[in-house]
This record gives structure tokens, sequence and C-alpha cells, in this order.
């Protein structure tokens, strides 16, 4: 229990973290200039670190890595804290997703190998959903109560000490050398190229419904705040309630690209649409971490690419949705995010071997 205490406790907090000034990111930076790049310089860091930190948790003690992460997240939102200009603050925003990178990466490798992957990646990815719903509730409260717009990034800075204490109970794997995921990289790539499509689709064409969401409809944006979050809320149901089924990872996306593009569609109707797509990104997450654990590649190597189309959704589908509106309307991009998402469900079984039964895949 402490062993997935240490994990779970330190991807929460860390998560939390990376969303500490979202809700005060007017206060971090002046302008739309500066708060996007304050916003971004986070997840570009992840997103050059998850696959660089995934083929390195198959050969170093993905403990060690964990560690790391956390102790330099620890650091960098104590700079961001007290840094004295927007351009420290993005720097270790930058610094502190590389860390987070790390972690995440590391830290699937570590559940995804082990003997109950199904539930320890269910409550490694509920763990992570509700750090990020946290960061943007509790933060709020934070300020509120202490007047210090830094109460949010101290709290769950100096929080994140505890999952690193907890992390010294972990076991000390012995893992394989460097060049079995580099060389497992190009094969991976064209053998499941559309098992990570999926993952950029579904968690790119959720971003974008969020991400067009306010200027859409126009909604007071406490109520709005309060509706998007429903997104993490069932994302976490969806991973815990998945995690406990025995259900074929393959036909469970191919159900989930479907779904996927029904939840867009009745959110282009009402709000309370955010629920289905945090439960088909949900699904999604747990039947992809399921399906790699039984391939016998290397997990790390997994965990990185998986978590490389996630981060690469989020950062190419909601700017390219931000400017089709722009050009063609919110009915026509509503519509292409629905196109999209259902293409996920006809394409994911072309894989070369996830067409293979499951039972043909392990080892």
């Amino acid at each position: 229990m402490i062993r997935r205490l240490a994990v779970c406790s330190g991807i929460f907090l860390l998560m939390a973290l990376s969303n500490a000034v979202v809700p005060v990111l007017d206060v971090f930076a002046i302008g739309p200039e500066e708060q996007g790049l304050v916003f971004s310089a986070y997840f570009f860091g992840a997103t050059l670190m998850v696959l660089p930190a995934g083929m390195a948790a198959d050969r170093f003690s993905r403990r060690r890595l964990m560690q790391v992460g956390l102790g330099v997240s620890l650091l960098a939102g104590l700079v961001i804290a007290v840094a004295p200009n927007v351009w420290s603050i993005v720097g270790a925003r930058f610094v502190e997703g590389v860390a987070t990178g790390l972690f995440v990466s590391a830290g699937l490798a570590h559940v995804n190998s082990q003997a109950d992957n199904g539930r320890s990646s269910g409550a490694f990815m509920a763990s992570l959903n509700a750090g990020l719903l946290a960061g943007l509730i509790l933060t709020g409260l934070l300020v509120e109560l202490t007047g210090l717009r830094e109460a949010g990034v101290l709290a769950f800075a100096s929080l994140s000490l505890l999952p690193f204490l907890f992390s010294f109970s972990l076991e000390q794997e012995t893992v394989s050398g460097f060049h079995e995921p580099l060389v497992r990289l190009g094969p991976m790539l064209s053998q499941y190229h559309w098992l990570f499509y999926a993952s950029l689709v579904m968690f790119g064409a959720g971003g974008a419904v969020t991400g067009l969401y306010p200027e859409f409809s126009n909604a007071d944006p406490g109520l709005l705040g309060v509706q998007i979050a429903l997104q993490n809320v069932a994302t976490i149901v969806a991973v815990v309630v998945v995690s406990r089924l025995a259900i074929e990872p393959i036909p469970l996306i191919r159900a989930c690209g479907g779904f996927m593009a029904l939840a867009v569609a009745v959110s282009f109707l009402t709000p309370y649409g955010f629920a289905l797509i945090g439960a088909a990104g949900g699904a999604v997450q747990i039947a992809t971490l399921l399906f790699l654990s039984r391939t016998g590649e290397p997990a790390g190597l997994g965990a990185g690419l998986f978590s490389t189309a996630s981060y690469a959704g989020m950062a190419i589908l909601p700017p390219l949705a931000s400017v089709a509106a722009r050009w063609v309307g919110y009915t026509m991009t509503f519509g292409l995010l629905v196109l999209v998402s259902i293409t996920v469900a006809f394409t994911v079984q072309r894989c070369t071997r996830c067409r293979l039964d499951p039972s043909r895949l392990q080892g």
C-alpha cells in the first residue's frame, strides 16, 4: 500500500502543482502573450522529456528517476513562488515540465510492470486527474484564505516532499541494458502507430473542445469552470471502473472512438457533454496501458510513447481547432472534431500487432 501511495501521491501533487498557476495566471504574468508563455512552458518541457525518460526507465532505476522528478519539481515550484520576473517563472515552469515528464514516464513504467498492472495503472491515472482538479480548485481557496498569490504553488511544492520520502519504500529494480529500448523504438512506432494515433486524437479532441468553449458558449466563467471540471471527475471514475473490468483493450478503444465522437457532438449542445468526453478519454488511457503491458515491449518506452502521443494531441488539435473556428465557424469545427474522433474506431485495429489475439502478444 505504501508503495502505491508513493507513486500515486507523487503524480497527484505534481499535477496539482502544474495547475496551481492557472487560477492566478494574471498575477504571475501580465498580458496574454506572457500568460501564454507561462502556461505553455510547462507542457513544452514535459513533451520533450517523456520519451527519453521512458527509455531511461528501461535502463536506470525507476525509483531514482521518480525521486529526481519530485525533487526538481519541488525546487522549481519554490522558484516560481519567489521569482523576480516573468522570464524566471517561464524558465522554472519549463524545468518543472521536464521534471514532471521524468516522473510520469518512470511512474507509468513502474505501475505497468506490476502484476496487478490494470488496477495500478487505474490508481495512477485517477490520481493524475484528481491532481489536475485539485490544483485548480484548492489553489483558488488557498489564495482567498491567505491572500498570497503563491499559496497554491508553495503548498503543493512543499507537500511533494512526502511522496519523495515514501518513494524509498519502492523496490530497486534490476533493468535491462539501454540498447533495448533504442532498438525497439522504430519497430514500435511502425507496429503500433495507430494505437498512439488513438491517444493523440482522444486527448487532442477533448482539449480542443475545452479550448473552444469559453468563447463559443459565452457562459458565466464560474459555472463553465464547474462544468469543465466534470471532465476530470468523469475521467477519474472511468479509469477506476475500467481498470477493474475484464475488457479487451482494442475493442474498447474502438468503441471509445465512436463514444468520443458522440461526446463532442453533445458538447456542442450542452457543456455537460464534458462528462462524456472525460469518460471516453479515461477509458482509452487504461485500455492503452493495459494493451502495452501485454506486448512484451520495454515498459518505459511504451509509457514514453503513450505520453508523447497524449501531449502531442493537446499541443496540436486545440490550436488547429481555434484556427478552424475562425475560418469556418464553430458548427463546422465541432463537426470536424466529430469526424476526427470517429476515425479512431476504424484505424486502431489496423496496427500490425493490434490484430493479434492478446494471448499471443505476451513475450
